[in-house]
């Protein structure tokens, strides 16, 4: 890459590496927000049509165990990196949130989005 000569120099190696971190981070709140949103787009088909019932899909059978597998790669994520705590509360919690609002479950710091 055009920064490999200059990662010996301190500052430089330094903040390459927070930017790999930060990618890394970034990475893993997508494919965990990415499995919310598909959670709560199953749970909204579910209902059908409005919420009546009518054309509704089939309900995910194991949901208590996708939302709690969430919860606790929310809880490592921000135990892993937490300089990034403000990006993974952003991405990760707040997709905790919506799925709390179509199926209810309990997870460490639901406090933080009012449940």
């Amino acid at each position: 890459s055009i920064v490999q000569p200059y990662l010996h120099e301190p500052e430089v190696g330094a903040k390459f590496g927070e930017v790999q971190e930060l990618m890394d981070v970034l990475y893993q709140c997508e494919d965990v927000r990415d499995h919310l949103n598909e959670l709560a787009e199953l749970c909204t088909r579910a209902s059908g049509f409005m919420g009546t019932g009518y054309a509704a899909e089939e309900k995910v059978e194991n949901m208590d165990e996708h939302a709690n597998l969430c919860a606790e790669a929310y809880d490592s994520l921000l135990a892993k990196h937490p300089n990034f705590k403000p990006k993974i509360e952003q991405t990760v919690g707040h997709g905790l949130a919506v799925l709390r609002q179509k199926h209810k479950f309990k997870w460490g710091s639901m406090h933080r989005y009012f449940f």
